[in-house]
């Protein structure tokens, strides 16, 4: 009997079958393997943060910065302050830190820096245990805070008109006046309502924001020197005239126009038309005070005194009031010879002055 012969295939297909059996365990035994690998990964609490971080470029900073300039006030910090101050913060070195103290055992903390400046902050939290054994950490929340930068919001200051006030060296116009507020001179009070005095106005400037420096306002007198404006202010202390020449001007008359005035208002030598005449060429003419000088003469014919001169002049205060018109307040003491002696007695006075020609005129004689 003829023997049956073997088919040779059964070896080769047994060997495929083989390889894909071994490919296939092989492919999920290494499914299996990066799977234990990723969530070994997951697992450091440091891989969600390395994540985050790896996106914090100059261009993600950039994003965050978007706006601030328009924000600033640019005629004070200028733009090119404001850029050099954002690329410190966009291109400095980023490092990233926990919070130890801000940090649980299921949860941290990490600050983020751009050199020693702090921009942001990550938390992350520790998950569910997973299939392979390992508990995951998962970023909760990655953010970049740069309010900071908005280092001053707005600079104020209060200051006298006329009284230049200067931030970062730029001194603010009328655009940064905010609000006024009109005061009277003490030294005017009794002139108000009856004279066009001036009233002191003082403003309150407001400038900024500005970008992460911290500015203050500086205030200066006329003559430059630096101000305050506190409780202690003068106001009266604007109006005092610095001009020697002026004050000697405006000394001398008064004390001139004081001298005939008081011998007028005595009836010296019982002369009161030429007492009259003498003291009107001092005073203005058509003013209320020449006004009174004039009706003051019909009672003059029943008063007179045996003497009536100044011992004294104390002058308070030379203030200049418009280009043309000054005040000067006084104190004069007046010797008067009666039957009992000689008797003294003292009167403070204002007089407003106006300039005429090389000189001036009294407008108004008022006591207080």
């Amino acid at each position: 009997m003829a023997k049956k012969k073997h088919s040779g295939m059964g070896f080769p297909v047994f060997m495929i079958l083989y390889a894909v059996a071994a490919l296939t365990a092989t492919f999920f035994g290494l499914k299996w393997f990066w799977g234990y690998m990723e969530a070994y990964e997951r697992s450091r609490p440091q891989a969600p943060v390395e994540a985050y971080m790896n996106s914090v470029t100059p261009a993600y900073i950039a994003r965050y910065t978007e706006g601030f300039l328009e924000q600033v006030d640019e005629n004070i910090q200028s733009p090119e302050q404001v850029q050099s101050i954002l690329d410190e913060i966009i291109y400095g070195k980023i490092t990233c830190a926990r919070n130890i103290a801000a940090s649980t055992d299921t949860e941290h903390v990490y600050v983020v820096r751009s050199g020693q400046q702090i921009i942001g902050s990550v938390k992350t939290a520790a998950g569910e245990t997973d299939q392979y054994g390992f508990t995951p950490w998962i970023l909760e929340e990655g953010k970049l805070d740069l309010s900071f930068l908005m280092g001053t919001e707005t600079v104020t200051a209060v200051a006298p008109e006329g009284f230049p006030v200067c931030v970062n060296g730029v001194t603010l116009d009328e655009r940064y006046i905010v609000s006024q507020e009109t005061v009277e001179y003490p030294l005017l009070a009794e002139l108000y309502g009856k004279y066009d005095v001036p009233v002191l106005t003082i403003n309150t400037y407001e400038a900024g924001p500005f970008l992460k420096e911290t500015y203050r306002a500086e205030v200066f007198d006329p003559q430059g020197k630096p101000f305050v404006y506190d409780d202690s202010f003068d106001p009266d202390s604007l109006l005092n005239l610095t001009d020697e020449e002026q004050v000697d001007s405006l000394q001398d008359f008064s004390e001139e126009f004081l001298d005939i005035y008081v011998i007028f208002a005595g009836c010296a030598n019982d002369n009161r038309f030429a007492n009259y005449n003498r003291v009107i060429k001092y005073i203005v003419p058509g003013s209320t005070l020449a006004e009174r000088m004039e009706k003051a003469l019909d009672g003059m014919q029943f008063a007179q005194s045996l003497g009536d001169e100044i011992d004294h002049i104390d002058f308070h205060h030379f203030a200049q009031l418009s280009q043309d018109s000054f005040l000067v307040d006084v104190t004069y003491y007046v010797n008067t010879i009666g039957r009992e002696g000689v008797v003294q007695t003292t009167n403070n006075v204002k007089l407003l002055l106006v300039r005429s020609g090389d000189g001036f005129l009294v407008e108004s004689l008022i006591s207080y």
